[in-house]
This record gives structure tokens, sequence and C-alpha cells, in this order.
């Protein structure tokens, strides 16, 4: 647990092992990435992270301007934080409350943000569909049945509903259906809800698979030696090179000429107008991009190594603070729990759920969808501990309140389908893996995307809180623009670049469906 003056979060050394890491195809990795490997004195552009943030950012800036040279730095391997042990949804969904997000930043904002998250689910299904064989291999496909939110209790459903009323008012999310009762009961055979809302366009993807595949497009979309993939390279300091603009020391032990910006080292290429926020406009505001005057920024590796870079991408989501220290308490950490059954065999007459479909219950605090084979991936129940799991950054352990919960729900709420499970002493669901993962929040529940304010070079994608997967594909093209100088795409809500109004203290609970599901321990 985070307390003030205790360290920042970082990753530790043997967290648990997710389903999708250890059902992971023994294919070779792709051919940029290496553990350890002997980094480069310089780089134009250093990205700090290797989820689907990071290789996202990197695929789009290696097609947008080839001609840079991109160092990813990732502390364990690619895809072994939060994106390889989510609950493998891309689900658009604004994830905050609408009446409140629109009272902070205006009905208009507010439906923007929807419509990009909209937007960055039709570009990545449009992406993988391009992409010969990129569907079978990261499991993509739309749910047959949809998805639902599922209500246990009238007070959430009588608020959720008011929210959804709003939203369609502004045009939102029309396409999404109220049930009632005896509707839900009758889809899905059980009377545990009191009413439910479907929702069409929700999909399934393996998270893991699909940073992999980006991670060895990025490596084929420029030349070889531009790109280099380092796992097991831990970042322990960004830190601005002072004097005129050059440096020496890099772990390759370059001259110091080489270093200097426009020497061999580095790209020469990068022109064009940065979009920022200044004084005038706090929000967006172009102006030249002046390489003379970019700062030299040296990055520190675990173990001794550093690097130069022009530019810095932060992606370590709920690690941020680590390296910003202006973010704690503005991005925390939080800890999250999944697990995931076998699929079923075809000589048991239990555990086959009647519907292809994704599903959120008590305010979003628990979900589960069917995968391709048939297993149940579900996750959450933060909401039996005190305290949420706000400030643990500890994924290398499993609280067995949560480990309770995850076997004994869908039994209790599903007894038609798993009746007669639990033979494994453990009064519940059987389960064939089960992890955790680290998720970063925020106070408003929206992403840090952009430059972070006061360090000039440095760049932060980070706080997705638990809804990254739809859209961080889309965010990574975004912030490739903006490394390579190039116009910002108009669609984005420039409301998720980072500002200091923005870094506000998170809280565990924000007022709305989420707060009205309650808690169980309270």
């Amino acid at each position: 647990m985070l307390r003030g003056g205790s360290p920042p979060p970082t990753p530790v050394q043997n967290p648990t092992q997710s389903y999708w890491l250890r059902a992971l195809p023994t294919t070779p990795r792709p051919a940029a990435a290496a553990p350890r490997p002997r980094l480069p004195a310089a780089a134009d552009v250093v990205i700090i992270g290797g989820g689907i943030a990071g290789v996202s950012t990197a695929y789009h800036l290696r097609k947008v301007a080839p001609e840079l040279q991109v160092v990813l730095l990732e502390a364990r391997e690619l895809s072994h934080g939060a994106t390889g042990r989510n609950g493998g949804l891309l689900w658009p969904a604004l994830n905050a409350p609408w009446l409140k997000t629109a009272a902070r930043y205006g009905t208009t904002e507010a439906a923007r943000m929807m419509a990009f998250e909209v937007s960055c689910l039709a570009e990545l299904t449009a992406f993988i569909a391009d992409t010969p064989g990129l569907a079978e291999e990261v499991r993509f496909a739309p749910f047959r049945d949809g998805a639902f939110h599922l209500y246990e209790g009238g007070a959430e459903m009588e608020l959720e509903l008011a929210e959804l009323a709003a939203m369609q008012q502004a045009g939102l999310h029309t396409d999404l259906q109220p049930l009632s009762r005896s509707q839900t009961a009758a889809l899905l055979g059980t009377d545990a809800y009191v009413g439910a809302v479907r929702q069409p366009g929700v999909a399934r993807v393996w998270a893991a698979r699909l940073v992999r595949a980006l991670a060895r497009m990025a490596a084929d979309a420029g030349p070889p030696e531009g790109l280099l993939l380092a796992e097991h390279s831990r970042v322990t300091a960004v830190e601005p090179v002072s004097g005129s603009g050059c440096g020496g020391g890099g772990s390759g032990g370059e001259p110091e000429e080489r270093l200097c910006w426009g020497g061999p080292a580095v790209g020469r290429e990068l022109t064009g107008t940065v979009t920022r926020p200044t004084a005038q406009n706090p929000l967006l505001e172009p102006e030249p991009l002046d390489i003379a005057s970019m700062p030299l920024l040296r990055v520190v590796v675990e173990g001794g190594d550093s690097l130069l870079a022009r530019r810095v991408l932060h992606c370590t989501n709920a690690y941020g603070s680590a390296l910003l220290p202006e973010l704690r308490g503005a991005l925390v950490p939080v800890r999250n729990h999944v697990a995931a059954t076998a699929p079923p065999r075809p000589d048991r007459p239990t555990g086959h759920f009647p519907l292809d479909a994704a599903f959120y219950a008590r305010g979003g605090y628990v979900y589960w969808s069917v995968r391709e084979d048939g297993r149940v991936v579900i996750g959450g129940f933060r909401d039996v501990i005190p305290g949420l799991e706000w400030g643990v950054y500890d994924d290398g352990t499993l609280d067995e309140r949560v480990r309770q919960q995850l076997r004994t729900y869908l039994p209790a709420h599903f007894p038609a389908v798993f009746s007669g499970e639990g033979q494994g002493g453990h009064g519940g669901l059987e389960l064939e893996a089960e992890w955790s993962g680290i998720l970063g929040f925020t106070q408003d529940r929206f992403p840090f995307v952009g430059p972070v304010p006061g360090r000039r070079g440095q760049f932060l994608a980070a706080g997705f809180s638990g809804h990254g997967m739809t859209r961080t594909f889309t965010c990574g093209r975004v912030l490739a623009d903006m490394l390579a100088g190039r116009p910002l795409d108009p669609a984005f809500p420039a409301t998720w670049m980072p500002a200091p109004g923005r870094f506000g203290p998170a809280t565990p609970v924000v007022p709305g469906p989420e707060a009205a599901a309650g808690a169980v321990y309270r």
C-alpha cells in the first residue's frame, strides 16, 4: 500500500503468471526484441514500457517516421504488465459517470470523448481485419450476443438508466437496450439480477498476442537498425543533460561529438510542428518544433547503462510516478485479480455458458466473458476488500478473499450452468489459472496522453483506469504523431492531455453508478 514517504511503485520481481502469458505460442520472439541488449549511445525516441501503449506507439512511429531511431525499454518482458494480465475485452464505454464528466468538461467535450472511444475500436477492428491472419492470431472476434451490464440492486440500476438516458439524449449509445428483470432472467437463465442493459459491438482479443504481433510489424516497418526492443531493462531515471545540448557517455562509449543533435547517432529529420499546452491555450496549441532548442535527456537503466534521447515517452501506466513524482497521488496503482476456467468438455453437462457474451456487474467491480474456446475469464472483486486494493502494486501475490469470490460468484448466480462445479475442494469453479495485475487510475478516470507539463521532451501515456485495451492502439498513433512533430488528430480529446489541473488526487470511488453498486465489505 502506498503511503506518504513510501517508495514509489515499481514492478515486483516475481509476478503471478497469467493465462494469457503462460499460453503464448512458442513462436520466435520479434527480431528486434532482446533481453538486456547493449544499448546504443543515443536514440531519437526512447519509449519506456512494453505494453500495448508503448508497442503501439513504436509501431505507428516506425510507419510515419522510419528514419528515426527508436529504443523501447521494458522492465520485464513485452506485455508482462497490465496488458498481459487483463480480461481481454474491447468494450467501448466512457468509463466514467456521464453526468459527472459532462459537468466537469461540458456535454460537447464529454460526447467528443465517447465518439473518440468508438472510433478507437473501429480503427483497431479495421487494422486487424486488413492484416492477413491477424484476427486468428490474436483471437479477435465480436461477441455474437453482445455484452451486458447486469444490476444486482435497484439503486444501481436506477442511476445507470438515468445516465444512459442522458447519454442517449446527447446522441450517444442509442443502440443500447435496457432489459427488465423478466427479460434478463429469460436470456440468462437466472433470476439473480433486477435488470440489465444490452450493448452490441463489444469484442474479445488476446492482448499479449496483439503486442507480439505489433512488435513484429514494427520491426518490419523500417530499417532493422532503427528499432531496439530491450527487455529486462528497467529505467531508474530520466535526467535532463545540461549544457549546449550535446553530451557524452552513452553506454556504447560513443565519442561526444556523435551525440550532438544531427550527428549520426540520432536522427536529423524530426521537423514540423509539435502540439503542446501553452499559457494561451492550456489544451492545444501548435508551435514550431525547434530541433536546436530541444533538450537532451539521459535515460538511466538499472545496472548503470544509459543512453541519450531527444524525446522520451513514459508508457508505464500505474508505475508512472516512479519517474514522474509529480504524478504521485494523481496516478494511483490499483491491484486487480483475474482467473480463467478450463474450456468446457463435451462429456460434462455443466460449465457451458448460455450466451457468447461479456458481462459487467456490481458497477464494474465484477466482469467476465466467454472466450473463443468456451472457457470463462472472470475478474475484479476489489469491492470485497477494505480499501479496494487502492495503492497496491504487488502483482506477485493474490488475496484469498478475492480468490474465494472468483470461484463462487458464477456458481451462486448461475446455478443451472455451473451446478456440480467445485469438486476441487474450493466450493466453486475449478480454475486453470489465477493472477493479478496492476491498473493505473486517475481522478477523472481518463488517461494522460501527451507532453508532460514542465518536462520538455517528455511525453506520457498512462492512467487508463482499467479501460486501456479499447483506447491504446489509437492513442499510440496519436502519440507517434506528437513524437514525430506531425499534426494532431482533430478527433483526439484535448482534455486527455496531461495538465496540472488534472493532477488532483484520485479517489477509490467516483460518485455515480459505481458508488451506488456499493462494496460488499461495507
